[in-house]
């Protein structure tokens, strides 16, 4: 095994207690990974913070996650920290960072002695592909402005959407990313799903449950939470075309017939 460094012996001496190091060093196989995670704790400025919670909002996009975060970031910002990550690509974006997981951050803050969250978020699979697709459609689909798309006749829209519905992505985080033992079933009462694994907390929303978010959160994390909306499509200048794209929209039966079998939307 590679020998651990001096300054990593410090960051850790400065950000640890009553924790296992032994523990940390095996989880941590060489001093290059260690560092990578020690550079995107900085990236995320959770070095600099004094709280001992921390959330990852940690999702596919187009689900709803901003709501949360916002809402994390106004009615707890003394009280927890929160970061709000896709993939490792939007390390890469954000800090150039490579060679870590968002897993391995996750375990490392763990492994810091942080009360550590994560939170996931599914989207019904025709409501996620419509907003996925709606991201940006004029640039990526019709090379032209969001202002000239709401210009166009619905149909050109609608025939576009159908030619590239089968590839626009409807994964889930908390079933494919997490790497932890799900329940049987989602817990349809409480309408969340959550897991401890690792002294982690996992939990899973559904979006169609936003309005009930704030009462879920509140009852996990301890203080008051409120939703806030942020981030809508339907308040961008797109919303014209945007609405009544969702207005006059007929899925086709065959499209249909593969959404039934979706494992994400039948868990």
């Amino acid at each position: 095994m590679t020998t651990i460094n001096d300054s990593s012996i410090l960051y850790f001496s400065e950000n640890t207690s009553n924790i296992d190091k032994d523990n940390i060093f095996e989880f941590i196989k060489n001093t290059e990974k260690l560092n990578i995670l020690i550079k995107a704790n900085e990236l995320l400025h959770i070095t600099t913070t004094h709280h001992n919670k921390i959330l990852f909002v940690y999702s596919p996009p187009k689900v709803g996650s901003t709501s949360i975060v916002s809402s994390l970031r106004i009615f707890g910002l003394d009280k927890i920290d929160t970061i709000h990550i896709h993939d490792e690509e939007m390390l890469q974006v954000l800090g150039h960072i490579k060679g870590i997981t968002i897993n391995e951050l996750i375990l490392f803050n763990k492994y810091l002695g942080k009360n550590v969250y994560v939170i996931n978020i599914y989207r019904s699979p025709i409501e996620r592909k419509i907003s996925s697709f709606f991201e940006k459609i004029g640039c990526y689909h019709f090379n032209t402005t969001e202002q000239n798309i709401n210009k166009y006749n619905v149909d050109k829209i609608i025939n576009r959407f159908n030619n590239i519905f089968p590839y626009i992505e409807t994964g889930d985080h908390f079933m494919d990313k997490y790497c932890i033992t799900i329940p049987e079933s989602f817990d349809y009462n409480k309408k969340y799903s959550l897991v401890k694994e690792n002294n982690i907390t996992y939990i899973t929303l559904r979006l169609k449950d936003s309005s009930q978010w704030g009462t879920i959160l509140t009852g996990i994390l301890g203080f008051n939470i409120c939703i806030v909306k942020d981030y809508e499509s339907s308040n961008k200048c797109i919303k014209n075309i945007y609405n009544l794209f969702k207005k006059v929209y007929k899925i086709p039966i065959n499209f249909l017939d593969q959404i039934k079998k979706c494992k994400y939307l039948n868990y």
